[in-house]
């Protein structure tokens, strides 16, 4: 473990990061064992067994005091031969090698109290979901077609997944058990353009409403016509049956004029009962676009933060444990970030040790320590170099952080 004041400067390299399928070069990986089970994911017409949660989204892979990455291992002449999984303690301090295949793995790992789960995305060959116990063996497979289906929350025990979203299509999916590999519809309503977040056992869901049937068509002329007049609702949805309990907002689809310009809401996240969105501003084009912030509390009154916000700074959110608990803005990385609370008051300004190539927070820890993105390393395929410090401390501007050391 190693504790820094300054960074050395680092030759700028490029992250690859597998948000996308790609094909698999020819290799001569490590074998993997032949007795790994794979269990065979059949459709059931049981009752869905109700969800014990709680519901896990994307940032969940940054909760816990392990952080894992997922990144394509190259070959001594740089072309793809396979994934390889690193481990972060960010207790210990330590990155280490996790887990290794021949396969092409989306770069989002799955990680929940008990597993870790990849997802391939192989093109010549069928692709499947590899478990993996804590101490990094293959506990077993399942069938999952990547291509054709997203994961969009999971648990413990569930992948809860879209298969299509309108407007342009009709909302379709399913929930795979991942133990058994069996799977049940997941009936969300037609009208659902978005699962978008965890609430406890609830997933934050959007669905179109409308005074005229949704065309589900791709033609611009009608869909366009269609989504002009249609609204946008954001629901608590029940995730074992899909259907909407709780109505938290709506906005125009299209957005709407709010007497100085144009304004498009999109959903931010959520902290107890309440619910924040960012607001998009078409101005004049002297002053552009610019973003805002509403906070939409659970007896559904609205909040402006007065924020306003050029679009060409991002506006970012950190989390513990899904739930929001800073706003900052950055206009370049690195570089000088400012950080609210929840009430859209500044309470920090941080501007990062020299010699840093990235400097960030990703998430608040269970214990209150921040988790920072520093730069990449370059000796183990471009994997994010990750540090912790104390929140205070980072608000205060120390530099003061530990930083993840290779180890094996």
């Amino acid at each position: 473990m190693k504790n820094h004041n300054r960074l050395p400067l680092l030759v700028t390299a490029a992250v690859f990061a597998l948000t996308a399928c790609t094909p698999v070069a020819d290799s001569t990986p490590t074998a993997e064992p032949t007795t790994t089970p794979e269990i065979t994911a059949e459709p059931t017409s049981k009752p869905a067994a109700a969800e014990t949660g709680p519901l896990y989204t994307y940032s969940h892979r940054y909760a816990q005091d392990v952080v894992y990455d997922v990144m394509p291992a190259l070959n001594d002449q740089f072309d793809y031969s396979g994934t390889k999984v690193y481990k972060n303690d960010l207790n210990a301090g330590q990155t280490s090698l996790f887990y290794y295949c021949d396969d092409w793995c989306l770069a989002d790992p799955y990680v929940t109290s008990n597993a870790v789960y990849l997802l391939t995305c192989n093109r010549d060959s069928e692709n499947k979901i590899i478990a993996l116990s804590p101490d990094g063996t293959k506990t077993h497979e399942i069938p999952f077609d990547s291509y054709a289906s997203t994961v969009v929350l999971y648990s413990d025990r569930y992948f809860y997944c879209i298969g299509g979203l309108a407007p342009y299509d009709t909302a379709s999916g399913f929930r795979l058990d991942l133990q058994t590999g069996e799977t049940t519809p997941w009936d969300l309503p037609a009208e659902t353009a978005a699962a978008l977040d965890a609430a406890g056992n609830f997933a934050v869901t959007a669905r179109l409403i409308s005074d005229h049937p949704v065309p589900f068509t791709s033609d611009p002329e009608i869909s366009d016509a269609f989504l002009q007049n249609s609204m946008l609702e954001y629901d608590l949805t029940d995730a074992t049956t899909g259907k909407p309990t709780t109505k938290i907002a709506e906005f125009p689809y299209r957005g709407a004029d709010d007497g100085s310009g144009y304004v498009y809401y999109t959903y931010l996240g959520k902290s107890g009962d309440d619910f924040y969105f960012t607001g998009e501003h078409s101005r004049s084009e002297e002053e552009g676009i610019k973003m805002s912030v509403l906070r939409v509390g659970g007896d559904s009154t609205q909040e402006d933060f007065g924020l306003m916000v050029n679009v060409n700074v991002s506006l970012l959110d950190l989390r513990q444990n899904g739930e929001l608990q800073w706003l900052f803005t950055m206009s370049s990385n690195p570089g000088t970030l400012t950080v609210y609370d929840l009430q859209g008051t500044q309470i920090a300004q941080v501007d990062p040790p020299a010699g840093v190539e990235s400097y960030y927070p990703i998430s608040m820890l269970d214990d209150g320590r921040i988790l920072l993105n520093i730069g990449y390393d370059l000796d183990h395929d471009y994997m994010t170099r990750y540090a912790t410090i104390d929140a205070d401390a980072f608000l205060n501007g120390s530099t003061e952080y530990t930083e993840m050391e290779f180890v094996g």
